[in-house]
Protein backbone atom coordinates (compact mmCIF):
# COMPACT_ATOMS: atom_id res chain seq x y z
CA UNK A 1 0.00 0.00 0.00
CA UNK A 2 2.74 2.07 0.44
CA UNK A 3 4.07 1.93 -2.83
CA UNK A 4 1.00 2.70 -4.22
CA UNK A 5 0.40 6.26 -2.38
CA UNK A 6 3.81 6.90 -3.17
CA UNK A 7 3.25 6.17 -7.16
CA UNK A 8 -0.47 8.40 -6.89
CA UNK A 9 1.71 11.54 -5.19
CA UNK A 10 4.40 11.48 -8.04
CA UNK A 11 1.23 10.77 -10.77
CA UNK A 12 -0.42 13.96 -9.73
CA UNK A 13 2.50 15.95 -8.02
CA UNK A 14 4.58 15.76 -10.66
CA UNK A 15 2.70 16.94 -13.25
CA UNK A 16 1.23 19.68 -11.33
CA UNK A 17 4.76 21.00 -10.37
CA UNK A 18 6.17 21.30 -13.88
CA UNK A 19 2.77 23.33 -14.76
CA UNK A 20 3.18 25.51 -12.13
CA UNK A 21 6.90 26.20 -13.05
CA UNK A 22 5.21 27.08 -17.00
CA UNK A 23 3.31 29.19 -15.75
CA UNK A 24 5.86 31.19 -13.11
CA UNK A 25 7.74 31.56 -16.75
CA UNK A 26 5.53 32.61 -19.21
CA UNK A 27 5.77 36.20 -20.44
CA UNK A 28 3.74 38.89 -19.09
CA UNK A 29 2.20 41.93 -21.05
CA UNK A 30 1.18 45.11 -19.88
CA UNK A 31 -1.79 47.04 -19.91
CA UNK A 32 -2.49 50.34 -18.01
CA UNK A 33 -5.29 53.18 -18.24
CA UNK A 34 -5.17 56.96 -17.60
CA UNK A 35 -8.65 58.29 -17.41
CA UNK A 36 -8.84 62.00 -18.35
CA UNK A 37 -10.45 65.14 -16.57
CA UNK A 38 -14.44 64.72 -17.25
CA UNK A 39 -13.87 69.03 -18.59
CA UNK A 40 -11.68 67.47 -21.30
CA UNK A 41 -8.49 66.38 -22.49
CA UNK A 42 -5.94 69.58 -22.69
CA UNK A 43 -4.06 69.75 -26.12
CA UNK A 44 -0.61 69.76 -24.09
CA UNK A 45 -1.80 67.27 -21.59
CA UNK A 46 0.63 64.40 -22.25
CA UNK A 47 -0.23 60.89 -20.82
CA UNK A 48 3.06 59.04 -19.45
CA UNK A 49 2.81 55.36 -19.28
CA UNK A 50 6.63 54.09 -18.05
CA UNK A 51 6.63 50.38 -18.20
CA UNK A 52 8.58 48.48 -15.50
CA UNK A 53 12.40 47.35 -15.93
CA UNK A 54 12.64 44.66 -18.28
CA UNK A 55 14.86 41.87 -17.25
CA UNK A 56 14.92 40.34 -21.09
CA UNK A 57 15.20 41.52 -24.42
CA UNK A 58 11.49 40.86 -25.77
CA UNK A 59 9.59 42.15 -29.19
CA UNK A 60 6.07 42.84 -27.97
CA UNK A 61 2.83 43.83 -29.92
CA UNK A 62 1.34 46.80 -28.55
CA UNK A 63 -2.02 48.60 -29.32
CA UNK A 64 -3.25 52.03 -28.43
CA UNK A 65 -6.74 51.94 -26.14
CA UNK A 66 -9.31 54.34 -26.79
CA UNK A 67 -12.82 54.73 -24.52
CA UNK A 68 -14.90 57.25 -25.32
CA UNK A 69 -18.62 58.76 -24.65
CA UNK A 70 -21.60 58.57 -26.99
CA UNK A 71 -20.83 62.90 -27.28
CA UNK A 72 -17.92 62.05 -28.90
CA UNK A 73 -17.91 65.12 -32.09
CA UNK A 74 -16.05 63.70 -34.54
CA UNK A 75 -15.16 60.76 -36.51
CA UNK A 76 -11.67 60.04 -35.65
CA UNK A 77 -9.27 60.86 -32.91
CA UNK A 78 -5.64 61.66 -34.54
CA UNK A 79 -2.92 60.82 -31.37
CA UNK A 80 0.99 61.48 -31.48
CA UNK A 81 2.42 58.15 -29.65
CA UNK A 82 5.98 58.07 -28.64
CA UNK A 83 8.10 55.51 -27.53
CA UNK A 84 11.84 55.23 -26.45
CA UNK A 85 11.85 51.59 -26.61
CA UNK A 86 15.41 51.50 -28.84
CA UNK A 87 17.26 53.57 -25.75
CA UNK A 88 16.31 55.93 -23.29
CA UNK A 89 17.07 59.18 -24.58
CA UNK A 90 15.48 59.03 -28.20
CA UNK A 91 11.91 58.85 -28.76
CA UNK A 92 10.21 57.56 -31.78
CA UNK A 93 7.07 59.18 -32.71
CA UNK A 94 4.23 57.85 -34.97
CA UNK A 95 1.13 59.79 -36.08
CA UNK A 96 -2.42 57.79 -35.51
CA UNK A 97 -5.92 58.00 -36.91
CA UNK A 98 -7.97 56.15 -34.21
CA UNK A 99 -11.32 55.89 -36.54
CA UNK A 100 -14.00 55.72 -33.85
CA UNK A 101 -17.21 55.51 -36.25
CA UNK A 102 -18.45 53.32 -39.26
CA UNK A 103 -19.05 54.21 -42.49
CA UNK A 104 -22.96 54.12 -41.52
CA UNK A 105 -22.13 57.09 -38.53
CA UNK A 106 -22.10 54.41 -35.58
CA UNK A 107 -19.38 54.00 -33.09
CA UNK A 108 -18.07 50.93 -33.80
CA UNK A 109 -15.85 50.33 -30.59
CA UNK A 110 -17.33 47.58 -27.92
CA UNK A 111 -19.73 49.52 -25.72
CA UNK A 112 -22.35 49.38 -23.25
CA UNK A 113 -24.83 52.14 -22.59
CA UNK A 114 -22.84 55.84 -23.65
CA UNK A 115 -19.10 54.41 -23.51
CA UNK A 116 -17.08 52.33 -25.95
CA UNK A 117 -13.53 50.81 -26.09
CA UNK A 118 -11.63 50.41 -29.48
CA UNK A 119 -8.45 49.12 -29.97
CA UNK A 120 -5.92 50.49 -32.30
CA UNK A 121 -2.74 47.87 -33.11
CA UNK A 122 0.60 49.77 -33.93
CA UNK A 123 3.95 47.89 -35.47
CA UNK A 124 5.71 45.83 -32.76
CA UNK A 125 8.15 47.08 -31.11
CA UNK A 126 11.51 45.12 -28.97
CA UNK A 127 12.20 46.30 -25.47
CA UNK A 128 15.37 45.74 -24.26
CA UNK A 129 16.40 44.27 -21.38
CA UNK A 130 17.49 46.77 -18.64
CA UNK A 131 15.51 49.75 -19.63
CA UNK A 132 12.42 50.95 -18.24
CA UNK A 133 10.64 52.35 -21.06
CA UNK A 134 7.80 55.15 -21.72
CA UNK A 135 5.52 55.16 -24.18
CA UNK A 136 3.47 59.14 -24.46
CA UNK A 137 0.52 60.23 -26.44
CA UNK A 138 -0.73 63.56 -26.87
CA UNK A 139 -3.53 64.37 -28.85
CA UNK A 140 -3.17 65.95 -32.22
CA UNK A 141 -5.95 67.67 -32.88
CA UNK A 142 -7.33 71.13 -33.31
CA UNK A 143 -9.26 71.67 -30.46
CA UNK A 144 -7.58 73.15 -27.23
CA UNK A 145 -9.76 70.54 -25.21
CA UNK A 146 -11.40 67.82 -26.30
CA UNK A 147 -14.29 66.56 -25.12
CA UNK A 148 -15.89 63.37 -24.94
CA UNK A 149 -12.65 60.79 -24.03
CA UNK A 150 -12.68 59.28 -21.56
CA UNK A 151 -9.53 57.27 -21.08
CA UNK A 152 -6.64 56.11 -23.33
CA UNK A 153 -4.49 53.49 -22.53
CA UNK A 154 -1.87 51.16 -23.56
CA UNK A 155 -1.29 47.40 -23.83
CA UNK A 156 1.67 45.75 -24.60
CA UNK A 157 1.75 41.57 -25.14
CA UNK A 158 4.64 39.29 -25.87
CA UNK A 159 4.69 38.90 -29.88
CA UNK A 160 3.94 35.28 -30.54
CA UNK A 161 7.13 33.03 -32.79
CA UNK A 162 5.59 32.46 -36.22
CA UNK A 163 7.81 29.45 -37.95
Amino acid sequence: MFASKQTLKKTILLPAIALLAAACHAPEGYHAFQTLPADGWKRADTLRFTLPRQTQTQPCQYAVEIRHHGCYPYRSLWLLVSHNTADSLTFHTDTIECTLVDKYGHFDGAGVNDLYQKSFPLPAVILQENTAPTFKIVPFMKDRQLEGISDVGIRLTPATQHP
